[in-house]
């Protein structure tokens, strides 16, 4: 292991202070009150792009635009009134002529008897941190965009997949194609329900024969549609149930009681009109009733 030790006299030397601050990556400044520059490290000289002997005396107009200039000069002379240190994202036009984004912190220098006589400033370059900030906000606001189309299209899909037709006067026809998920069974019954009282529709006939499967949880939310469509005074007509979704719906411990069914939609069709052309009749007993009728 090495014993040398660093010259005393060096150690007081302004040479050692300036080699000390040179050994820092980031760029450090000193300015006098007049916002001269008294001192500054390597890294400065090359952010500027200057020589220290071309930045020692001068000011900050000698090397930046005067939006810039501006910036910084109402910065350094809060903190040289107040001497209150302060932290601030500035815009800086670099020796190569390309604008930096810098977070700079500045700190007073006072004399012996505590008079702010300048400050000390320290220039970190967050640039490639902002880049990819803003990168990850775009990418994240694209993001947005296209789960917002993704989703939108899914509603178009839905609703063309279950359009809701007035096919006659009192009568809806709601022709069910594809799966039949909870959410799209939810949907479905919302704008069944808002149909009905616009169009003040008797009968709404939902025909499912485009429906391969109904799970338990789709099933329990037809026969919610069923029921809420009763208490508007609404009759429902469930056409075109396959032998898996009858399973399905007999497996269920509800009430079936109010729901009629026929196995097409031309049959459903004709218990509707029937009913209406003989307001007086009475519909046809329970689920079980087919299109023999």
């Amino acid at each position: 292991m090495s014993t040398a030790k660093i010259d005393s006299s060096y150690i007081a030397s302004s040479s050692f202070l300036q080699d000390a601050i040179d050994v820092f990556p980031d760029p450090i400044f000193i300015k006098d009150r007049a916002h001269r520059f008294t001192g500054c490290n390597a890294s400065l000289c090359r952010l500027i792009g200057r020589s220290r002997e071309e930045i020692i005396g001068a000011d900050d107009t000698a090397f930046f635009p005067a939006d810039q200039v501006r910036v910084f000069w109402e910065l350094d002379d809060q903190l040289l009134k107040g001497g209150v240190p302060n932290e601030n994202e500035e815009m800086l036009t670099d020796g190569n002529g390309s604008v930096r984004r810098i977070w700079t912190r500045k700190y007073p220098m006072r004399d012996a008897d505590g008079q702010i006589v300048g400050l000390c400033g320290i220039i970190t370059d967050v640039t490639p941190i902002r880049a990819r900030l803003e990168l990850a906000a775009e990418l994240a606001a694209e993001h947005q965009k296209q789960k917002a189309a993704r989703d939108a299209q899914s509603a178009l899909l839905d609703r063309l997949a279950a359009p809701l037709i007035q096919i006659w006067r009192g009568v809806l026809l709601l022709p069910m194609i594809g799966a039949l998920s909870a959410r799209r069974a939810s949907q479905i019954r919302e704008s069944a329900l808002a149909a009905i009282v616009h169009t003040r529709s008797t009968f709404l006939l939902i025909d499912i024969t485009g429906v391969p499967t109904v799970d338990d949880s789709s099933a329990v939310d037809l026969l919610r549609t069923v029921q809420a469509a009763q208490l508007l005074g609404c009759r429902s007509i469930v056409c075109g149930i396959g032998a898996e979704t009858a399973r399905t719906l007999v497996s269920l411990n509800v009430n079936f009681a109010g729901l009629q069914t026929r196995s097409t939609l031309q049959d459903g069709l004709q218990y509707a009109l029937g009913i209406l052309a003989s307001p007086t009749a009475t519909p046809g007993a329970g689920s079980g009733e087919s299109s023999g009728r």
